[in-house]
């Protein structure tokens, strides 16, 4: 956690340089990029609390304005850890993290885990690690701050070892977390799959520049291969997309996407689900995204976050539809709305 820097009014900082406003991100992906979002407007005062950054935070990144929640989430990290020790590579030690974090009522873990997530929604995958990490070391216990630091792992590429490490520590915090559990054990068999396949088959590599999308249908085809699953969500998402010579085949793509649920591939649930709204089911893939949100897939839970506000949305308009015809004497628009309100 980076301490606010003061503003440099007379020297505009380097690319690579740390950026005036105390985000502890370079200036080049941060205030000193062209597509910047100001955090405030000109004569606008901010809030000095830490409960209102966040709020201010939450809100920003609702809205997708990620560089903005940034901004509000390390005002509120920094409101809270100033005076905080830190050694010589500006780390706190575990017991002042826990102890700031009780504390505050569990508000640095909150605002560690949000800021994680901004900064995976920029792709800053170093930034969302880090944060997700003192996350987790600030609150052993957060099942939340846990997930987050296995999804920034995960989008990061991180070899699967390291990723089922972390994921054993996570649920030996957390015990009773049933999506750590899953995902430790979906670790645990595609890292099985992995090495079964490499000592059967070493001459498949889908890798390869010379493999084609037959070969990834012969695999994924193939009920013997160990690979299957693999190269079944990498087709399904092909036909999904109508990438790699193929014509867009939801049917298709929802098939060989379901090889991939079956193998525990939370990546292919979600994705699933996103196929599933395509092709007009929107039940079966509000439960699709759901199991791949309670295993940690933040685009699933973003997505549910969408499907519930639009939900609501729909059913405010019905409602003023049928009161306005209700007012107009209808009588069966009187009937619906008495019998909603019971």
């Amino acid at each position: 956690m980076a301490p606010v820097s003061p503003v440099a009014a007379a020297k505009k900082p380097g690319p690579n340089d740390r950026c005036t406003c105390g985000s502890g991100a370079k200036a080049k992906k941060c205030c000193f990029k062209p597509d910047h979002t100001p955090c405030q407007s000109k004569g606008e005062i901010l809030p000095g609390s830490s409960d209102e950054l966040l709020a201010l935070a939450k809100d920003a990144a609702a809205a997708g304005e990620h560089v903005k929640a940034v901004h509000f989430y390390t005002m509120a990290i920094d409101m809270l850890a100033k005076g905080m020790s830190r050694d010589s590579n500006g780390r706190a030690s575990d017991a002042d993290l826990q102890s700031l974090n009780k504390s505050s009522g569990g508000q640095l873990a909150e605002l560690l885990s949000g800021r994680s997530h901004s900064y995976l929604r920029q792709k800053d995958l170093e930034a969302a690690i880090e944060d997700a990490e003192t996350c987790a070391r600030a609150d052993p216990s957060s099942e939340k701050g846990q997930l987050r630091l296995l999804v920034a792992l995960e989008a990061a590429g991180v070899d699967l070892r390291t990723q089922l490490k972390a994921c054993e520590n996570a649920v030996e915090a957390c015990p009773g977390s049933e999506p750590l559990v899953a995902r430790k054990w979906r670790l645990k068999k595609v890292i099985a799959e992995s090495a079964a396949s490499e000592d059967s088959r070493p001459d498949e590599r889908p890798g390869d520049a010379a493999w084609t999308i037959a070969d990834t249908r012969r695999l994924a085809d193939d009920v013997s291969n160990p690979r299957r699953s693999q190269a079944a969500v990498d087709l399904g998402r092909s036909y999904a997309a109508g990438a790699h010579g193929l014509e867009k085949d939801l049917q298709q793509a929802a098939r060989y996407l379901r090889l991939g649920c079956e193998a525990g591939d939370v990546s292919a649930q979600r994705d699933l689900g996103l196929v599933l709204l395509d092709l007009g089911q929107p039940a079966e893939a509000a439960e699709e995204l759901r199991q791949a949100a309670q295993a940690g897939d933040e685009e699933a839970a973003v997505v549910l976050q969408q499907l519930a506000a639009e939900a609501q949305a729909k059913e405010a308009e019905a409602r003023a539809k049928l009161k306005e015809l209700a007012e107009l004497g209808d009588p069966r628009a009187a009937r619906i709305l008495e019998e909603l309100s019971a």
